[in-house]
């Protein structure tokens, strides 16, 4: 009797491991979680604002691996909702290189995510006047191989970037024309040709691209010699995304510098630096709502023998404030912040980086920042051919990456889901969508790599 009894408690426990199993298989397959062990959390239960706040946070392959998991989620990943949390919550976790590539007539644009919470390998600092150190050289590479995503195309010259969208200007063709592409989305919009004849006005090496919050558009800016054989008078011209046409401005147009403003979109108004002679003309602005130009007063020391020593200027974006970036003497590098828009009294200087203790630094290196970020910190391309970060508050300069021969071409990039489709208008069945692999698409077409 007692073996019979053991007998019996032997296959009561076994018949209740089998019922606790398929009782743990039942749970999982409607997406209940288990209380005994480690079981299915039922994510797609959860608030759609919820999901996409956990999504947004994940490295841009994951989240396209997450609209192949099924019919539900890439409806949510589709909605708008998801491309605003997005642009909101990526940034603060990912910052994206672009490296422009021209050779000939074709012209590729490389994606390099760099993630702000990693480790760098190798660091200075400035206060250490008696330092002659250089950095090592076992950096990440940046390469054509190692992209994240590429966007082939014509020879083709990036004008700006606003919420994840590229506005691209193709000069090489017989008739030059814009572009704006979404490249995580392979989305391409081709903008109306500005005119049947392009000899009719020569480009003037410089355009701007943002968005006016208050009427949610798009505008494109651009800047053209009526007479290309004289360069003293320039005339402006604007799109609307969604529109058929270029408007051409009455108002008379500040001529622009030749060169790029790394980040100079602020309160729905494009922001760069004039050749004018005049320190009160010397920050221009155009609002993307009044369609009008005005200037900025630049701090008050800026008087004309103080502005004769500044080598360098460039605008941009510090804290959500206007910025300026300039190389006073050839040895200081200062930046200054217009703490309340508009108001001259509110300029601060936030910091500067004397030449002269920096082991390595030339000043041309610093000529074109590439992005400065809401902690302070500046990023830049050395001469050294490496992308440095210096941070203000620490005082020292810590390399991230190598970008050997494309230096002169990396520019920062926000990624967004922002479907070209919703901003286009009347204009969406414009759009031309490029699947991901196809090598022989022209004009533009993407790969993710």
């Amino acid at each position: 009797m007692p073996r019979i009894s053991n007998c019996i408690v032997l296959v009561d426990e076994q018949q209740s491991r089998m019922v606790s199993k398929r009782r743990r298989r039942e749970d999982i397959k409607v997406g209940k979680a288990s209380t005994t062990g480690v079981g299915f959390f039922p994510l797609l239960e959860l608030p759609v604002h919820i999901i996409c706040d956990i999504i947004s946070r994940l490295p841009l392959k994951n989240i396209f691996q997450c609209k192949c998991v099924c019919k539900m989620l890439l409806e949510v990943l589709k909605d708008p909702y998801f491309s605003k949390i997005h642009l909101a919550v990526a940034p603060t976790l990912t910052s994206n290189l672009i490296l422009e590539d021209n050779i000939g007539k074709s012209g590729s644009l490389y994606f390099f995510p760099c993630d702000l919470r990693e480790s760098t390998l190798s660091s200075c600092n400035s206060d250490d006047q008696n330092a002659r150190c250089s950095f090592s050289r076992g950096l990440p590479v940046l390469n054509k191989g190692n992209a994240e995503i590429c966007f082939r195309t014509q020879r083709v010259t990036l004008i700006g970037s606003c919420n994840g969208l590229l506005c691209l200007y193709y000069g090489s063709s017989s008739h030059p024309f814009y572009g704006i592409c979404n490249p995580i989305l392979g989305e391409f919009l081709e903008l109306p040709r500005l005119s049947a004849s392009p000899s009719a006005s020569a480009y003037a090496n410089h355009s701007g691209f943002g968005y006016c919050p208050r009427m949610n558009k798009y505008k494109v800016i651009r800047f053209m010699y009526p007479n290309p054989t004289d360069t003293t008078k320039i005339v402006a011209a604007v799109h609307t995304l969604g529109s058929d046409s270029w408007r051409s401005l009455t108002e008379s147009a500040p001529s622009p510098r030749q060169q790029k403003s790394f980040d100079p979109f602020l309160n729905g108004a494009l922001h760069w630096i004039s050749i004018s002679s005049k320190p009160c003309e010397l920050i221009c602005s155009f609002n993307l709502e009044r369609e009008g130009f005005r200037f900025v007063p630049p701090p008050s020391h800026f008087d004309a023998p103080y502005v004769k020593k500044v080598s360098w200027i460039n605008v941009g974006v510090l804290k959500g404030c206007l910025c300026i970036c300039f190389m006073y003497e050839d040895i200081e590098f200062e930046v200054w912040a217009m703490r309340e828009y508009g108001v001259q009294e509110s300029w601060t200087k936030e910091f500067r980086i004397d030449m002269k203790f920096y082991c390595g630094l030339q000043f041309e290196d610093l000529y074109r920042p590439v992005k400065l970020f809401s902690n302070g910190e500046l990023w830049f391309i050395s001469s050294l051919d490496s992308l440095v970060s210096f941070s203000p508050r620490k005082r020292t300069f810590r390399e991230l990456r190598s970008v050997a021969r494309w230096k002169s071409d990396v520019t920062a990039h926000d990624l967004s889901f922002l479907s070209l489709k919703v901003i286009a208008g009347a204009r969406s069945s414009k759009v031309l969508k490029y699947r991901v692999g196809n090598s022989n698409l022209s004009p533009p077409h993407y790969m993710l790599l």
